[in-house]
């Protein structure tokens, strides 16, 4: 028996037909939310991005890049666990064995907590690269020492920093700040003028094989109020879906995207975001892909 079989639940899907024979992408959805220290509801997030999905337009002329010709494989939901250990050593599992594969996995959340269990499938060559408003460098958060705002510390005691980018980081305890210092980071101050894209290709530079996670929170409420944890001072959802686009050429072995929590997205812009930020992922995964000939 895989770990898919053994962890996974079938759900609606993402994908028309719900499976395909060689997929640029596999996906599977987390819906989980027990650490959650503010809103609670990103539970509901993997079958909201699923649903936001086919109601949005995935073709985008800058790349040339076409959402409805990359092959992407929905696997369903993982079963709910108790604690944070199970749940991420289950994530880390289920992404291990995509990999072992030949898959790129991607991860629906779901809260950020996820990322600690994916990232650690990672090979060592793989970079971590992070979109979200927070530094998630606590030692512990309300009792929980892994939690939304402790992976990240998490991993870097097991790592260090070298390997972590973080973009969009404004929102965190003065230690956390003291801590930050240590890792490449463009901050949300730092982007309010079109010379932000050139240091975001900076903190690129040299960099081939990339997992990135994007928690929905580094955008700003304005443009994303359907997160548990949102922060003012953020950036909009076109920022965000340019720095993507910035990563055509690189490697990307896997990526999340978490924190998106329907019962405050009256309006569905999140989720829609959130569909977006996917199909840019996805087509990117699929057009290195294909360019190799895989």
């Amino acid at each position: 028996m895989s770990y898919r079989e053994l962890f996974l639940s079938t759900e609606p899907s993402i994908t028309n037909p719900p499976d395909v024979a060689d997929p640029a992408v596999s996906v599977f959805g987390v819906p989980y939310d027990v650490t959650t220290s503010y809103r609670p509801g990103c539970r509901f997030g993997p079958n909201a991005l699923r649903d936001a999905f086919w109601k949005i337009e995935v073709y985008d002329p800058l790349l040339d890049m076409d959402g409805e010709k990359v092959p992407v494989r929905d696997l369903g939901n993982l079963h709910p666990m108790p604690s944070p250990e199970e749940m991420t050593e289950a994530v880390r599992k289920i992404t291990a064995e995509l990999l072992e594969e030949g898959a790129t996995p991607a991860l629906l959340g779901g809260e950020h907590s996820l990322t600690y269990g994916s990232f650690r499938a990672m090979p060592e060559d793989v970079d971590l690269l992070i979109f979200d408003a927070h530094f998630d460098l606590r030692d512990e958060l309300y009792g929980w020492k892994l939690s939304h705002g402790t992976f990240l510390r998490r991993l870097s005691e097991r790592y260090g920093t070298k390997r972590f980018i973080h973009v969009g980081g404004r929102a965190a305890s003065k230690d956390e700040w003291a801590m930050a210092e240590g890792m490449k980071s463009i901050f949300s101050r730092d982007m309010v003028s079109p010379g932000y894209v050139d240091g975001f290709r900076g903190l690129l530079k040299g960099v081939e094989r990339l997992y990135v996670s994007v928690d929905l929170d580094v955008m700003d409420p304005a443009y994303a109020p359907g997160v548990g944890t949102p922060e003012p001072g953020g950036i909009s959802s076109a920022a965000l879906l340019q720095m993507l686009r910035e990563l055509r050429g690189k490697e990307l072995v896997g990526f999340d995207i978490v924190e998106l929590d329907p019962a405050y997205d009256h309006s569905g812009i999140t989720a829609i975001a959130a569909a977006s930020v996917f199909s840019t992922l996805a087509g990117l995964v699929g057009a290195a892909k294909s360019s190799r000939g895989s």
